[in-house]
Order: structure tokens, then sequence, then C-alpha cells
């Protein structure tokens, strides 16, 4: 019985693991990516690289999309992501007090860990920068 008990423990918390995605990418201006995309299939090709240059989130982005570049088990990688409400606010008070910046290249890099609803939105637990600063509340960015 011991080890039943044991095992139905295991099994709980290796579920509780598997229940948040960690998410890592490119963060963009979600509604100047929602254009960028329509005219890239306007015109019959996929510019997804030129569009997180053109589009990377700045400080006065509202709604933010995550083009995933890498995933544990990949597989959101290759695809773009939305921000939910809590997502955009991090991600918003991040970028307007400097604590997240873009790279060298022009883009933003970003880690966000939360659960994926219809492989279209993270309900967001918190977004790291490309140093390792986590944001999951908006006391701790002031």
């Amino acid at each position: 019985m011991k080890s039943l008990a044991t095992l139905g423990m295991a099994l709980c918390l290796g579920g509780a693991a598997c229940y948040a995605s960690s998410v890592s990418g490119r963060l963009m201006d979600a509604n100047c990516y929602n254009q960028q995309k329509v005219a890239s299939r306007e015109a019959g090709h996929k510019t997804y690289d030129s569009i997180t240059k053109t589009c990377a989130a700045t400080p006065s982005s509202t709604a933010f999309a995550l083009r995933v570049t890498s995933n544990p088990f990949h597989e959101y990688e290759g695809e773009t992501i939305k921000l939910d409400d809590k997502g955009n606010t991090l991600a918003a008070q991040a970028l307007r007090t400097g604590a997240l910046k873009a790279d060298e290249d022009g883009r933003v890099r970003i880690r966000a860990r939360g659960h994926m609803t219809a492989g279209e939105t993270i309900n967001t637990r918190w977004i790291e920068s490309r140093d390792h600063r986590k944001f999951s509340e908006i006391a701790s960015l002031k």
C-alpha cells in the first residue's frame, strides 16, 4: 500500500511539472505582427525572420506576441503565440522600465512560462529576460 501511495504522489508531481509550458523566443508587437503577417501572406511568402525584427517590441507596445525559437519538447517551435493580459502587462512594464531591452540585432528575446490555451495564447506565470531576470509581479518591476 505504501508503494502505491508513493507511485501516486510521483505521478501527481510529474503531472504538475508538465502542466506549464516554458517557451523562449522573440517578443514582438502583436498589432504590427498581425499586419505584417497579412502582407507577407498576400505576397506569397513567409518572412518571419524579418517580421520579428520589423515588429520587435518597444516601450510603446501594449499587446505582445512571441515567436517561439526554443521549447524543451519542441512542440511550439516555429509558432507565434500571444501573451495573455498578465503577460502583456508584465512585458509592457519591463520594457518601459528598461528591464527588457532589444539586443544588438534589434530583437527582444524572452522566456515565458505558463499554460498554453488552444496553442495560441499563453496564460503567463512569468517572463524572463535574456539576463535571467524574472518578472512575475508588477510590484517587482518598480
